[in-house]
């Protein structure tokens, strides 16, 4: 009788723990991980702001590009000079640049008989290799030798290179300009140079923007013909008369 005593409140805890067990409610599920945010950074820009068809000349075996600057003899070499500082006179603007129209004036008046007989020595070479239809292809050629000078995307850097030229070209004599023109004509290319080394690098780098983030683009890039013949352009054609040749007095801006 005692032990059946004793085993009830035993009985009776054993019962509360199962009643308790029976009212507990299971724990909620974890929460969902929302997914990872991926940001797609932009595609890369051509350097310089410049249009994404730009054209870039190639390399050639010397590690020159091939631009209307190869190619080409002493005297043209200096012609081609002046016409980077003609282009310069007339598309510099600012208190940074106000020198180099003075500066061009001196350069040609200091050496006018050069200058022309240097570009007479160019016509009659192109009436040489050329033949009747010389001037049509001299036209040409000035034509995408002004066009080149005049590429908008490197405006800034050209300006900065020209008045540095063109205040060592008011200091050159006359016997020293062909090897002026050498080394003028190297510094005058190297912000031409350095862009197309940047735009290369885009290229890649745009490249493989497609791969990972546009596949698609990625494709049709990779079916597109890419042309390599050098800057293009559209700008006014220079008048370049055989005799007697405009050697292009700038006339400074007047204040209002």
């Amino acid at each position: 009788m005692l032990s059946r005593v004793k085993k009830l409140p035993l009985l009776a805890i054993g019962g509360m723990i199962f009643v308790l067990a029976g009212c507990q409610v299971a724990a909620p599920p974890p929460p969902a991980v929302a997914p990872p945010i991926v940001y797609t950074p932009r595609a890369p820009t051509p350097p310089f702001n410049a249009s994404s068809n730009t054209l870039i000349p190639p390399l050639r075996v010397d590690g020159m590009r091939q631009t209307i600057n190869r190619d080409i003899g002493p005297l043209e070499t200096l012609w081609h000079v002046r016409a980077a500082l003609n282009v310069a006179a007339l598309s510099c603007t600012g208190p940074a640049y106000a020198r180099i129209v003075d500066d061009y004036n001196a350069f040609i008046n200091k050496n006018e008989k050069f200058l022309r007989n240097a570009n007479n020595s160019i016509i009659s070479k192109y009436r040489r290799e050329i033949g009747n239809d010389y001037k049509a292809e001299h036209d040409r050629h000035q034509t995408s030798l002004y066009n080149y000078w005049s590429f908008s995307p490197l405006r800034r850097p050209f300006c900065d290179q020209s008045v540095l030229i063109s205040e060592r070209a008011v200091a050159t004599s006359t016997g020293d300009l062909e090897t002026f023109g050498a080394q003028a004509l190297a510094e005058l290319e190297r912000p031409f140079t350095e862009f197309y080394l940047a735009y290369e690098q885009y290229e890649r780098d745009l490249d493989a923007w497609r791969r990972q983030y546009a596949p698609e683009q990625y494709r049709d890039a990779r079916d597109e013909t890419i042309n390599t013949e050098g800057l293009t352009g559209n700008l006014v054609q220079p008048d370049e008369r055989e005799n007697p040749v405009d050697l292009g007095i700038i006339e400074p801006p007047t204040g209002n």
